[in-house]
């Protein structure tokens, strides 16, 4: 993983990021990391520290109404994975930790159970030259530059219910899911995206796409796999030379009722698919 970037953060349901940068406590104390000042809650209530692997250890500090994990209450400390939700009273916190972006997000649990199977929008967003950018400025300003970034870009996210699956090195991986969401919220991300890339603190491209995947939830979290997964991934690099920075496939272009107003970038091949495909290019 690239040194610049934030490795791990708390996200809050008002929108807050906190990041992890050492021992970070939750209580009522005006001494803690996050104070929550609310019933149910003890001065000290729990605390997060860097466990072994860069990932965070989670332990309850012998709080009168326990900390929750994934509906679970915590026993003894445990280490957290990306995207486990953390009840502490009645705030709902959830522990996000970039994963490697090499390969796209890991489909092989060992152990899992369906969730999910049927059609789905999927979201790539993708920082342009961000190692470049390290270089530049050197870590400390570009780690910062990169927290700017997500509290940007996250939001949008956030208000048309996304599902972010997954921060994989420096890009955003998400999904709507057609049966929960209408095509119009996943429409109106992606144009609020577009318009955030004029006055985004870092660059970023984006690529649509819409077709059939399979949700399983296992001891790694939630993993979606399927040939459509991999065909998001195989665009993301193919596409690179039509020079758009929000790059639709046909199905996302159509079903999200965006071709319109697109720009047809043409038919073109993707790797390990066997007919060229057709893209358009928004923004």
């Amino acid at each position: 993983m690239d040194a610049a970037l934030p490795k791990a953060w708390i996200e809050l349901s008002d929108g807050r990021m906190l990041f992890l940068d050492g021992p970070f406590t939750i209580g009522r104390s005006p001494t803690s990391t996050l104070v929550l000042d609310q019933a149910g809650v003890s001065r000290s209530h729990a605390m997060l520290q860097p466990g072994p692997g860069g990932g965070h250890l989670l332990a309850d500090l012998r709080s009168t109404n326990g900390t929750y994990v994934n509906g679970l209450r915590l026993e003894q400390a445990r280490p957290l994975r990306d995207g486990d939700v953390i009840l502490v009273g009645e705030a709902t916190l959830t522990y996000r930790c970039r994963q490697e972006s090499a390969g796209g997000p890991d489909a092989s649990q060992t152990t899992s159970v369906q969730i999910h199977s049927g059609a789905c929008w999927l979201l790539l967003v993708d920082v342009i030259g961000f190692t470049g950018h390290t270089q530049k400025v050197g870590n400390h300003a570009a780690a910062e530059d990169f927290k700017k970034w997500l509290e940007c870009v996250r939001p949008v996210l956030a208000r048309q219910d996304a599902t972010i699956n997954a921060y994989l090195g420096d890009a955003i991986f998400a999904y709507w899911r057609q049966d929960r969401h209408a095509a119009d919220k996943v429409a109106t991300a992606v144009r609020e995206l577009v318009a955030l890339q004029s006055s985004s603190p870092l660059p970023f491209r984006m690529l649509v796409h819409q077709g059939h995947v399979r949700i399983s939830g296992g001891l790694q979290g939630e993993s979606l796999s399927g040939s459509d997964v991999i065909f998001l991934f195989r665009i993301e690099k193919s596409t690179k030379a039509l020079g758009s920075l929000c790059v639709l496939s046909e199905p996302a272009a159509t079903t999200l009722k965006l071709a319109e107003g697109a720009q047809p970038l043409g038919s073109h091949r993707v790797p390990d698919f066997d007919q060229p495909h057709a893209f358009f290019g928004m923004g």
